[in-house]
């Protein structure tokens, strides 16, 4: 059994997550450019370098919904920690490790129970 996160912890987590939306932000904004640039220069380069282009527009709008995706959860995970349901599972209710919580800081749920719904879906 692992016991709750202190208030310390708690708000050490909670510094963790501010600085990884602001690098996720920072990262979107990047990505955003990025695809929209590629796809303005695709229109004036040779037909041979539209390919890699759209190669590299497609790459970048998948790390960009995959950044997205992520800071919705680190947005929830802030709303966790107002709401004083931070480090609890929300399948078992039991405490999440703190040291899974250090390594995926917006975890919703204990290592045993994210195993089970990845299994069933």
């Amino acid at each position: 059994m692992h016991k709750r996160l202190t208030a310390k912890e708690t708000d050490a987590m909670r510094r963790l997550l501010v600085r990884l939306r602001a690098e996720l932000l920072g990262d979107i904004g990047e990505l955003e450019r990025s695809a929209l640039g590629e796809t303005e220069r695709a229109a004036i380069d040779s037909p041979a370098d539209s390919g890699t282009d759209a190669f590299a527009q497609e790459f970048s709008l998948e790390l960009l919904a995959r950044d997205e995706a992520t800071l919705g959860e680190v947005e929830e995970a802030l709303q966790r920690i107002e709401s004083g349901t931070f480090g609890l599972c929300e399948e078992c209710a039991e405490p999440i490790p703190k040291a899974r919580l250090e390594a995926v800081p917006h975890a919703r749920n204990c290592v045993t129970c994210q195993r089970d719904l990845e299994a069933r879906a």
